[in-house]
């Protein structure tokens, strides 16, 4: 027994799938390419394209019989286009849906022979139920002798050669899309485990020197203030917690975000000895909006360590989100020492530019980063488009 593969058990193709393979020669014109493949849309495309054929053959014939009555000529021009249109409309369709698998999988020649054996056939059944339609006995007869024939042939040979080159022109072309969305889907998932590794690069950044300094504080305070020693300890529990769930969870927000902010901001203000306070301004209706991880945090981290550290009597951190129409709006300051005396700081620089460079890989040019010296202290602002999906 000869084994049967999976390729071989495919299904047969929808009327759509049938519709891809075979598409409409309408579809050459770019407008109609706009509308969505369906039954009633390639009927109606059929029936255009059958009247445009008849008026060419109608024009066509007054040119040799000015005399002739061209309501009566347009007439049967009409009734035999449609006729042989539909009839080789309905046979890609029906040969489409019955044995599609098989034609995809064949070479160009069948495919041409396809292509070509329907309109012949559709152009000869065509012409004897039109002249059927309009009575014309004699002219139904004459269908088939020879004479008749050879016309009827090389007209219908011409029509297969239309839709040939239409129809190998679209296939070609919709390998191509294919092959293009296919190179854009492995792009875009590649572009998405860059941005996942650039984030779990900079959150082992963070975090080791984090945990170790804050570790360090608790040791410090053990024997001499047991009880600070004990909130400092809750609150990097309470960090952490927070830090787990904005890892593990796979919808990012503001609302998130900035309890991690708030879990963090309480640890260094034990750690400061108070010499740290912070206010948070977050708007209730943005608090579910979509935010990547890691976009504020650096910014908190860079004015405590360059602004408010270096300061003798310490300041305030100040974070904002709002929204305006269709951006949002995010922002971090502080009252410490200034952009101006800490920009020649190699490490805060570096830490603008990588966030720079997450913006630009996430937004593109559609985020927007400034920096205000606000006299005392610094101002960093992000704008960033709502309904992104990052």
């Amino acid at each position: 027994m000869s084994k049967t593969t999976s390729k071989d058990k495919l299904p047969p193709m929808s009327y759509l799938e049938c519709a891809e393979g075979s598409p409409h020669p309408l579809e050459l014109i770019a407008f109609f390419r706009r509308f969505e493949r369906g039954v009633f849309r390639d009927l109606i495309y059929t029936l255009i394209f059958n009247t445009a054929i008849g008026g060419a053959f109608t024009v066509f014939f007054m040119l040799f019989e000015p005399e002739a009555r061209l309501a009566r000529v347009l007439w049967v021009n009409f009734v035999i286009a449609n006729c042989i249109g539909y009839l080789i409309h309905g046979g890609f369709v029906l040969t489409g849906t019955w044995y599609g698998t098989w034609l995809r999988r064949q070479t160009g020649a069948v495919r041409v022979l396809h292509y070509s054996a329907i309109p012949i056939v559709g152009v000869f059944a065509g012409y004897w139920l039109a002249f059927t339609l309009l009575d014309l006995p004699e002219a139904k007869q004459n269908v088939f002798s020879a004479q008749s024939a050879i016309t009827i042939l090389l007209l219908s040979l011409l029509i297969s050669a239309i839709l040939v080159s239409i129809f190998l022109a679209r296939e070609r072309q919709a390998r191509a899309e294919a092959a293009f969305q296919g190179e854009r889907a492995r792009v875009e998932a590649a572009e998405h485990q860059f941005h996942l590794a650039q984030l779990k690069l900079l959150e082992a950044q963070i975090e080791p020197h984090f945990l170790y300094n804050t570790l360090a504080n608790v040791i410090s305070l053990v024997d001499a203030d047991p009880s600070a020693a004990k909130r400092m300890v809750e609150r990097l529990i309470d960090y952490l917690r927070h830090a787990a769930q904005a890892s593990g969870s796979a919808d990012a927000t503001v609302g998130r975000q900035v309890e991690l902010l708030q879990a963090y901001l309480d640890l260094m203000a034990l750690r400061t000895d108070a010499r740290l306070s912070y206010r948070v301004d977050v708007a209730p209706d943005i608090a579910a909006l979509p935010l990547p991880p890691m976009l504020l945090q650096p910014l908190v981290e860079n004015a405590i360590k360059h602004g408010l550290e270096p300061k003798i009597a310490g300041g305030e951190v100040r974070i904002g989100a709002r929204r305006e129409d269709s951006t949002l709006i995010l922002s971090v300051a502080d009252n410490g020492l200034g952009f101006r005396t800490t920009r020649a700081d190699s490490n805060s620089g570096l830490g603008l530019a990588n966030l720079r460079g997450r913006l630009e890989s996430l937004y593109g040019a559609r985020a927007r980063l400034t920096i205000e010296d606000t006299q005392p202290g610094t101002r960093v602002t992000l704008a960033l488009p709502i309904g992104s999906t990052p």
